[in-house]
């Protein structure tokens, strides 16, 4: 199950699994001692003659210890102890199937003689439990194979109606439902405890019905979670109370029935209407979801044209600027500027996208937040200069260190930054502070722009969510920028904060973050601060021709010796005749995929040494193992650093005179 697709986080759901092995065991432990110091109150919970058997405490007991162990990823330990839970089940249901007695039951009695009238042997436990273990078993063997565990939720199933069958008896004071040595016999405490191993082994497949069903995103799920907790709760409590209405001798049996029928009658059109209620409060947020999704699919559509526009005039103005450095100079700035606010828009996207399936990875490491600032107040300074607006830094006297990943916390302060420029207005003040408390580093992005009202404060944060658009159409953003630089502030341990006191008063959003343990300065590693190197032979694969050939262009420029393919047999053959010293290579080819191309090319003596780069527009975690594994030195998504891929280069030995 998707993590998009639950209402309860997949950590949830495991905390629950622990939780309830974790009572059977304690539960289990308990019993037995009371076996061992003489207690039976420990054994049976109640002012009953049915105790728990030794035997039973002990299956328990290993089943919640497999269940809590496969929590923590050992596999092979649950596998074993659910094949013993399973045999211990077996064995005991083979008793009874025989007539026989094993020999094996009275072990842990300690000598005592109470709690055994529903037993046939004293220390056997009854049929049920038999049963149950035996089930119990299998799921734990089964939980550890992806393709088996699916038949857990069922047989965890046959478990808890067992149970809700022998625990019905105990309310209701059905001793045959419990009692009977060959048929129904099972203690309380032990009904209690299968039940909640069962409903463990239940919550650990969420990929399956019922938990499918009761986590998931939909209507039907509204509906599962909102009749079915009522339903189990009433229909027993109200057979309950008629009962012991008609026992007390509060009324006859005509009107007992006729009070159940209204009472009964009453109750499910109450929990219908509950829960049409639900479903209609999810519709209304569909409905709602739906309406900002599609505005956010006209604000991409805009948002994407505003770059896309100067790009083109800048290309028809290098078309027509001949000799003139000065129109070349604008329009290669031009392109260059609102290719960056391109890709921005597209990062920002996929970094949602990451977010919210729980696959983005942060690179933490010591930090000085001074170094964020600087950096995101260069990335803002154009989009500030545009708009003749101040931007004032204050920092601290001392430096300020923070457990972070500084390219992810850099965006974090550069999304404030750019929606202050956004909202500040034509020569708008705009204030960066950053202060050191005691337990925290605190980053205030403050503007005098028009604000934000009210009604708004709650849901800003929000995905889609923007201010009025008709305040400000034209630099009205996704919708998603606040909402990445939340998340990715929470994955640091931190949280973002946002005042304003309305429209026309500006906003003001903070950042809080934990200080790092260790304050003092670290050392510095000088860094290699070439440009970039020339004299390499670089093979360059990608079927996007003017992607190739724009690539070909710079590296033949800089000095390098450069060539071109665009499929990857055409690949395999290149860099078999070539030898080159470098190789870009893209993934999504014809013919033959990145992936293949490299592998096979790793296969050849002369290229076990060649820098090979997956150069690609998938840049996911899983694309990235995938490249590790193809034989891929690095892998760069587009479009490309070159600054960063020449640097790269330049510290390439050449190995082209080997050819």
């Amino acid at each position: 199950m998707s993590t998009g697709s639950s209402i309860i986080d997949q950590k949830i759901l495991r905390r629950v699994t622990a939780l309830l092995a974790l009572f059977a065991l304690i539960a289990s432990v308990v019993s037995l001692s009371g076996w061992a110091y003489d207690i039976p109150r420990f054994t049976s919970w109640i002012d009953e003659d049915i105790s728990i058997q030794p035997n039973t405490c002990v299956l328990i007991a290993v089943a919640s210890i497999a269940i809590l162990l496969l929590h923590y990823g050992y596999q092979r330990s649950t596998l074993a102890l659910g094949g013993f839970v399973a045999l211990g089940g077996g064995v005991n249901l083979l008793q009874y199937a025989l007539g026989a007695d094993f020999g094996f039951n009275h072990q842990l009695l300690f000598g005592r003689e109470w709690g055994h009238t529903a037993t046939m042997t004293p220390g056997r436990f009854g049929p049920p439990a038999s049963i149950s273990f035996v089930l119990i078993g299998i799921s734990l063997g089964l939980l550890v194979s992806q393709k088996l565990r699916r038949r857990v939720p069922i047989l965890a199933l046959a478990v808890v109606l067992l149970m809700m069958f022998s625990l019905l008896g105990y309310i209701f004071g059905a001793r045959n439902f419990y009692a009977i040595p060959w048929l129904s016999a099972i203690a309380l405490p032990a009904a209690i405890m299968l039940m909640a191993v069962a409903l463990s082994l239940i919550v650990s497949v969420p990929e399956q019905h019922p938990m499918l069903l009761l986590c998931e995103r939909s209507s039907a799920g509204t509906m599962a979670r909102t009749v079915l907790p009522i339903l189990v709760m009433m229909i027993p409590l109200f057979i309950w109370l008629r009962g012991k209405g008609y026992e007390l001798e509060l009324f006859d049996l005509g009107t007992s029935r006729a009070l159940g029928a209204a009472v009964l009658m009453l109750g499910v059109v109450s929990l219908m209407w509950i829960a049409l209620l639900a479903l209609r409060r999810r519709e209304l947020r569909e409905r709602e979801t739906d309406q900002r999704k599609d505005e956010f699919l006209a604000t991409l559509a805009h948002e994407l044209r505003n770059p896309l526009a100067p790009i083109s005039n800048a290309v028809s103005l290098l078309k027509l600027a001949g000799d003139n450095p000065e129109a070349f100079g604008r329009a290669t700035d031009t392109i260059e500027r609102q290719t960056a606010h391109l890709v921005r828009l597209v990062d920002d996207l996929l970094d949602m996208s990451r977010i919210s399936r729980g696959k983005i990875e942060l690179r933490l490491c010591r930090i000085d937040v001074a170094t964020v600032i600087q950096q995101a107040v260069e990335t803002c300074s154009p989009l500030a200069q545009s708009a003749s607006q101040d931007v004032t830094v204050a920092m601290p006297t001392q430096a300020v260190f923070v457990e972070a990943d500084s390219v992810r916390l850099t965006q974090v302060v550069n999304n404030l930054l750019n929606n202050a420029c956004k909202f500040a207005g034509q020569g708008g003040q705009i204030s960066l502070i950053t202060e050191r408390g005691d337990r925290e580093a605190v980053i205030t992005v403050k503007d005098n722009g028009i604000g934000i009202p009210p009604n708004m404060l709650a849901f800003i944060f929000e995905m889609f969510s923007q201010v009025d658009q008709s305040l400000e159409r034209s630099k009205s953003g996704l919708g998603i920028g606040l909402t990445l630089a939340k998340q990715l502030a929470e994955l640091h341990g931190g949280k973002l904060e946002v005042h304003s006191e309305g429209l026309g008063k500006g906003s003001e959003f903070v950042i809080r973050l934990p200080l790092a343990l260790d304050q003092t300065q670290p050392k510095i590693t000088p860094q290699n601060t070439n440009v970039a190197g020339t004299g390499i032979r670089i093979l360059i694969v990608d079927d996007n021709l003017d992607g190739a050939k724009s690539l070909f262009d710079v590296l033949t420029l800089v000095g390098n010796e450069a060539f071109m393919a665009h499929d990857g047999e055409e690949a395999i053959d290149a860099a078999e005749r070539l030898r080159p010293d470098a190789i870009l290579l893209d993934i999504g080819l014809p013919k033959l995929n990145g992936f293949e191309v490299c592998k096979r090319i790793r296969e050849k003596e002369w290229a076990k040494d060649t820098f090979i780069v997956a150069l690609t527009g998938w840049g996911q975690e899983e694309d990235r193992h995938k490249s590790a594994q193809a034989g891929f030195d690095v892998h760069m998504v587009k479009p490309v650093d070159l600054t960063e891929l020449l640097n790269m280069l330049s510290r390439l030995p050449q190995r082209s005179e080997l050819v």
